[in-house]
């Protein structure tokens, strides 16, 4: 296991203020960037100012959220923080070492960009290295986090699918092409698995693997005009190299973070939708199956990087799909907002502070140390360079 960053004596000033380079990664263009910040400001407008009052005022939606009362409010604090704090666990839970103060630091001062920025997700991963480069880690660590709780975030998203569909298909909530796709979709999942055990099992088959979909991505991109792919085999032999020690150890760990976030954002989700309105039978009614449904597929659909932190999908997904089940308009729309409002907005506001007070902290000891010291804007700049 890795040592403790106290541990690591004379070389923890050197590490905390750099002078290990940092990852290198393909920078977006500038026209992307463009690009992006137009289609982002497009959606929001769209969403909020045409689509989400189609389906109800926004009187009529601060009404229902009104009559919330304070106990309501507490609940749904204190689930939402809990929330919160399980996507912090990931990452520490993914590389031995780090402390939970860290992880919280780095996990929120990380959302703090990715949620706000188009393609905030690119320049979060060059600031994650510069934060977490100051609590005495290496490339090779980072990598190893990022690596591991990537795959245990990404099985677990593509599970929430999965899940839903066999929860609809039992409790007859669907149609034979659903079963036909609950099915697919298990069948897909344990092979994606499987696939995994064994690249971590034999570094051999991580290699093939590794080949194959090279293989596969190089002629695809001769359809594009584009080079061959031909490094894959080894990339995954590393990153098999990497994780094996930690997954080994660590699985049961990693797996029981990943479906405890999940099923807390879920809570979260359906104690909004409850609280403003939204009955689960009756008219207007919306079972926690069906309500599970909609949460899974847009869950998916957000982690597409289209908007900052999905502002603007999410809302109209969430509500179209909730509305389309029977959902009331006016209570629907205030659950959704209340939701988005814990899980996208509050760790933003709670961002900012973390990060100012690492900020803060870089610079105290740069100046003790006689180095220089760097925070947000520079990072970026870095990525400029």
């Amino acid at each position: 296991m890795t040592a403790e960053p106290e541990e690591r004596g004379g070389d923890r000033e050197r590490a905390q203020f750099g002078d290990e380079p940092a990852p290198p990664g393909k920078k977006p263009s500038l026209w992307k960037r463009v690009l992006m910040i137009a289609l982002t400001v497009a959606i929001v407008v769209v969403v909020f100012f045409y689509v989400l009052p189609r389906f109800a005022s926004y009187k009529s939606v601060f009404q229902a959220m009104s009559e919330l009362s304070i106990w309501q409010l507490a609940l749904l604090f204190a689930v939402a923080v809990f929330n919160l704090a399980c996507a912090w666990t990931m990452n520490q839970a993914s590389l031995p070492g780090m402390r939970n103060r860290q992880a919280a630091q780095l996990t929120l001062s990380q959302n703090l960009i990715s949620s706000t920025l188009p393609l905030g997700g690119a320049f979060s991963i060059g600031f994650g290295y510069t934060i977490i480069h100051s609590y005495g880690f290496g490339v090779s660590e980072y990598s190893l986090m990022l690596g591991v709780s990537g795959v245990w975030n990404s099985f677990a998203k593509m599970a929430l699918p999965v899940v839903a569909l066999l929860l609809l298909v039992i409790t007859g909530n669907t149609t034979t092409g659903m079963v036909a796709l609950a099915l697919i979709g298990v069948g897909f999942l344990i092979g994606a698995v499987a696939v995994f055990a064994l690249i971590l099992w034999k570094r051999s088959f991580a290699t093939r693997a590794g080949d194959l979909a090279g293989k596969v991505v190089s002629w695809l991109s001769r359809l594009f005009h584009r080079g061959p792919v031909t490094t894959w085999g080894e990339a995954v032999a590393r990153f098999r190299d990497q994780t094996v020690s930690v997954t080994k150890s660590r699985w049961l760990v990693l797996t029981l973070v990943a479906v405890i976030y999940q099923v807390s954002t879920f809570l979260v989700f359906m104690l909004a939708l409850r609280f403003s309105g939204v009955p689960a039978h009756g008219d207007h009614g919306i079972t926690w199956v069906v309500a599970f449904g909609v949460f899974a597929f847009t869950r998916l659909i957000s982690a597409i990087p289209i908007t900052p932190g999905a502002v603007g999908i999410a809302e109209a997904s969430y509500t179209g799909l909730l509305v389309a089940a029977g959902g009331s308009k006016p209570e629907v729309v205030a659950g959704v907002l209340l939701f988005r409002a814990l899980t996208w907005l509050m760790p933003i506001v709670l961002g900012l502070p973390v990060y100012a007070e690492w900020w803060i902290t870089r610079q105290r000891k740069a100046r003790r140390a006689g180095l220089p010291a760097g925070g947000v804007i520079e990072s970026l700049a870095e990525e400029e360079a």
